[in-house]
């Protein structure tokens, strides 16, 4: 299989181990949008449309003196941007608050400028977009707002081109009044024989006169162009009444929570699979023991729970079975315990759980059932007794106080037959104190060594992994199985376990998974796992 089938394979599986968690957050975001969208105010937006042209003739505009203001506060050469600012700024909203007969106060203007909105579509052409508490006073503000921006254009470039045909008509007269000022100073001096002197003011006189025809004809220029000012710039585009609001739009917001619920709800789904510590799927299991998982049972995750809820009988028998016949083929034993003559197993769980007794039962009962006589070791001193009917009678705790040269006769003679032939069992026994909970599982090792040849032994541990826990039933075994619970940590439960195992002799062949997800069906078999070579025989078992 390609490795990009893998990865969509894992990805869909954990959206669907997680689904409840996705429709949570899609459920979230719609109810979410639609408190959002119900709570807004309702609103209505219009648009209109300006062309401005200039406000002064191009031609007059060369002409104007070098100190001339050439852009006043809505003057001819602003930049479009700075247009459109203008048009958007409080100073034009106040006059349009007062021809609608709007308040004017400082708050309700700028409540009038967070709703105003202008675009420059191109150089001389500006979108006007405005919200209003109705359709019909949204278009009239749109349309208020380009008419008195417009209106207010006109009449600054008017008072600018009449201040300047003033100016103009001022220079005329100064430059006439100059001139005739010079025409008693050619006599004078055309009398004293002065040609010279004489020449030269007659050549003023004629720049000024020059200068007096020039600025009359831009009065006369710059007055005639009033006639024209502001034809140029004009409402293109009235807005209109619109027949749905613009907000709340209760259909695109409820969408658009739902979308976000939906993202959310894919993101946590998959942070939690990929940054979850906890075991979530077969193949994180397989990884974590670096074993892999022999069979699993269908159930639901509890991720507050360290222990798993006690499977019920029929399960239990039917996961053993299945455990037992998978360690009988070679290729997930090399070790070949379990597959014919004598050989000690080890069944423990990750953490403290009702079931993996249940399972070291069945794991036994079909090694007895295949011919073998097969010892079960109670070794979990505070576990739940697995056999009822054993649970009176003297067992390994009551060995503590035997002496050494005796106790493998008097261990023969505690044990006890089973629910199958040829299956015997050692139970816990019945002295609790606290020396023989500490030194009880420390006895199973020469147990096992002094049993006949033939025996095949599946011992039942506990979990902890201290100096009195796992160490001592490690070194008794070959191998070991491992029970663990969906939801158990993958560093702290598992990954521990499994080295304290393999360190004391007792490596994991395989994992018994409890409350797979239904949508799990990934091999369970870790990356670094290689089948053994089926054609090399067994080694001896490990005693």
């Amino acid at each position: 299989m390609e490795p990009g089938t893998v990865v969509w394979r894992d990805t869909a599986q954990s959206l669907l181990r997680h689904k409840w968690l996705i429709l949570g957050c899609v459920l979230l975001g719609l109810v979410g949008a639609s408190f959002f969208s119900l709570s807004q105010t309702e609103r209505w937006t219009a648009s209109s449309q300006v062309v401005i042209g200039p406000a002064v003739p191009p031609a007059l505009v060369g002409k104007l003196p070098t100190g001339t203001d050439k852009t006043g506060p809505l003057g001819m050469d602003l930049p479009a941007e700075t247009q459109a600012r203008v048009m958007a700024s409080p100073t034009l909203l106040r006059e349009v608050a007062k021809s609608l007969e709007l308040p004017t106060t400082d708050e309700s203007v700028q409540e009038l400028a967070a709703v105003t909105r202008v675009k420059a579509v191109t150089d001389n052409a500006y979108l006007v977009t405005i919200d209003g508490p109705t359709a019909s006073e949204a278009a009239r503000r749109a349309n208020a707002i380009s008419r008195i921006y417009l209106a207010q254009r006109t009449n600054e470039a008017k008072v600018l081109l009449t201040t300047l045909a003033t100016q103009a008509t001022d220079r005329s007269k100064t430059a006439n009044a100059q001139s005739r000022s010079l025409v008693s100073q050619i006599g004078e001096a055309v009398a004293r024989g002065d040609s010279q002197t004489a020449a030269a003011l007659r050549d003023q006189r004629v720049g000024l006169a020059t200068e007096a025809r020039q600025a009359a004809d831009e009065a006369s220029a710059m007055r005639k162009a009033l006639t024209g000012v502001g034809s140029s710039s004009q409402l293109v585009t009235p807005a209109t009444a619109e027949t749905a609001t613009s907000s709340p739009k209760v259909a695109r917001d409820i969408t658009v929570g739902g979308i976000l619920g939906l993202v959310l709800g894919f993101g946590l789904a998959l942070v939690s699979t990929h940054l979850s510590p906890f075991v979530l799927t077969r193949d994180q299991a397989a990884k974590a023991a670096s074993a892999p998982v022999i069979t699993a049972s269908i159930g639901r995750r509890r991720f507050w729970r360290r222990a798993a809820p006690q499977l019920p009988p029929s399960e239990l028998t039917a996961l053993g079975t299945e455990a037992s016949g998978a360690l009988a083929r070679r290729e997930l034993n090399p070790r070949g315990i379990g597959t014919g003559g004598a050989g000690a197993l080890l069944v423990v769980s990750a953490s403290p759980t009702p079931n993996s007794a249940g399972i070291a039962l069945a794991m036994a009962e079909a090694s007895a059932r295949d011919g073998r006589e097969t010892l079960l070791v109670l070794a979990d001193l505070h576990g739940t007794p697995v056999l009822s009917h054993v649970t009176d009678h003297e067992g390994l705790t009551d060995l503590v106080a035997e002496p050494a040269g005796t106790r493998a006769v008097r261990a023969r003679k505690l044990f006890r037959p089973g629910t199958v032939a040829d299956l015997y069992v050692l139970p816990p026994g019945l002295t609790f104190d606290d020396s023989a909970l500490a030194v009880g599982p420390s006895l199973v090792p020469g147990i096992i060594a002094d049993l006949p040849p033939g025996y095949s032994v599946v011992i039942h541990g506990p979990a902890s992994v201290g100096r009195h826990g796992i160490t001592p039933l490690a070194a008794a075994v070959d191998a070991s199985v491992l029970v663990v619970q969906v939801g158990h940590d993958k560093d702290t439960d598992v990954s521990r376990l499994t080295a304290a195992l393999a360190f004391a002799g007792a490596p994991v062949l395989g994992v018994v998974l409890v409350g797979a997800s239904q949508h799990d069906e990934t091999l369970g078999i870790p990356l670094n796992y290689t089948p053994a070579d089926t054609g090399v025989p067994s080694p001896p078992p490990m005693r």
